[in-house]
């Protein structure tokens, strides 16, 4: 997201009309969409360009002479919401490491809501739309949306039912980890192991699902995944969304059969009053070498290295905002061969100084070129990267997540002929 953010940014910068870009959605949205059987969809897919991707939907659906309406939620852009609060004192810290916007090293370029909730999506479902595509919306929310449309339930009220929703939504948000994808119990499914299934979600209208999956498929649905993945991701007892936060103390998880997990239990409290933004700002550029060391004393030939290529860079060093040495791996005792044995020394280095990485050869001094030129007085055993391109700089971004009032950015749907169309 924040490379779309910055792309965007860049590209609306030159003027060049929606018409003759790239979106910047899901590029794989239009190859999966196959509208059948009557079935409404709501999909984050939009990214950074959700009015783009609804369109292209649109005018798909047209050409296919179908009778179905698209709309998009947009919301989730706030830069000129961010600089107005700025100007009003708001502090906007940093919540990973804390300090203040305003004394943030770098412009911000673009800002996104993280995360809209499912609202939206249930207006656009009340107002007929078929297909719903969002853009930077809570990954449970579409599941939110569509139960809170389905059930009809209010959302200041129904406090507990949409806590319900929230969920199975985050349950089956990351697709195949609730069918045992990323399962600790791994070992036990290697039969199917090639082909995980995908869930189903089954929500009930008191806000209690049941979870499986698509038959003759991989993995498993047991109380050991669907917890393990309730557990993904969540900080405590309480799990906070835009719409309302679950509080998961009193949840129960049955087995109700092959594959099928019963959900029930979750409570429901009012939604916070803020929501995440993160802001993204140009960070300069980005470069790395690898050594690969092989053998005993790892760690000595780690620093070995490590203290040939500083004493190259010399206070160059200094120009560096990010100059770090991991040693990657370790070789067991008697290992059974040499690849077994060997690990990865990884030197990486973000700057803003364009000239220090600015290329992969050793023409001119820089960041490749310090590290190349110590390779002839390396430890035992080292070896250097066949492919130097990594050495040659790539654009970095800086990211800043901090906390906006909800009540700064509603989202809304747009339903305008030309925004929620009808393709006859």
């Amino acid at each position: 997201m924040s490379w779309h953010g910055a792309a965007k940014k860049e590209v609306l910068s030159k003027g060049v009309p929606d018409e003759e870009r790239v979106g910047l959605y899901d590029p794989s949205f239009m190859d999966n969409l196959r509208p059948e059987k009557g079935i409404k969809v709501a999909v984050n897919a939009g990214a950074s360009d959700t009015e783009l991707l609804a369109k292209l939907v649109a005018k798909t659906i047209k050409n296919e002479g179908l009778n179905l309406k698209v709309a998009w939620i947009e919301g989730d852009e706030v830069m000129d919401v961010v600089q107005e609060l700025m100007e009003q004192g708001e502090k906007f810290e940093n919540i990973c490491f804390g300090g203040n916007l305003k004394d943030w090293s770098f412009e911000p370029i673009a800002a996104q809501r993280c995360y809209l909730g499912g609202a939206g999506i249930a207006e656009a479902l009340r107002q007929g739309a078929d297909i719903v595509i969002c853009g930077r919306v809570a990954d449970a929310a579409p599941t939110v949306g569509a139960c809170m449309w389905w059930h009809g339930w209010n959302r200041d009220s129904d406090l507990d039912q949409i806590a319900g929703s929230l969920v199975p939504g985050h349950l089956i948000e990351c697709s195949s980890y609730v069918c045992g994808g990323y399962y600790s119990g791994f070992k036990d499914l290697f039969d199917g192991c090639e082909n995980v299934g995908f869930p189903i979600a089954e929500v009930y209208s008191d806000g209690s699902c049941a979870i499986e999956k698509e038959p003759d498929t991989g993995g498993e649905i047991s109380v050991g995944t669907v917890s393990s993945q309730l557990l993904y991701e969540t900080q405590g007892p309480q799990y906070f969304g835009s719409d309302v936060v679950a509080v998961l103390e009193g949840i129960r998880m049955t087995q109700e059969g092959k594959d099928r997990v019963l959900v029930t239990g979750v409570k429901g409290k009012a939604p916070p009053t803020t929501t995440k933004v993160g802001l993204t700002a140009k960070g300069g550029y980005q470069a790395e070498f690898h050594y690969y060391l092989c053998g005993i004393d790892l760690e000595q030939k780690a620093e070995w290295t490590e203290r040939q290529v500083r004493k190259s860079m010399g206070r160059n060093a200094e120009r560096f905002s990010c100059l770090k040495f991991t040693l990657n791996g370790y070789s067991p005792d008697d290992p059974r061969n040499q690849d077994v044995a060997t690990a990865d020394l990884r030197v990486f280095v973000q700057t803003k100084d364009r000239s220090l990485v600015i290329k992969d050869s050793l023409e001119v001094p820089g960041f490749n070129r310090w590290c190349m030129e110590n390779f002839l007085q390396s430890c035992p055993g080292a070896t250097i990267e066949n492919d130097i391109r990594q050495s040659a700089g790539k654009k970095s971004y800086e990211y800043w997540a901090a906390l906006i009032p909800q009540s700064e950015v509603s989202p809304f749907t747009r339903h305008k002929s030309s925004l929620v169309r009808s393709a006859n």
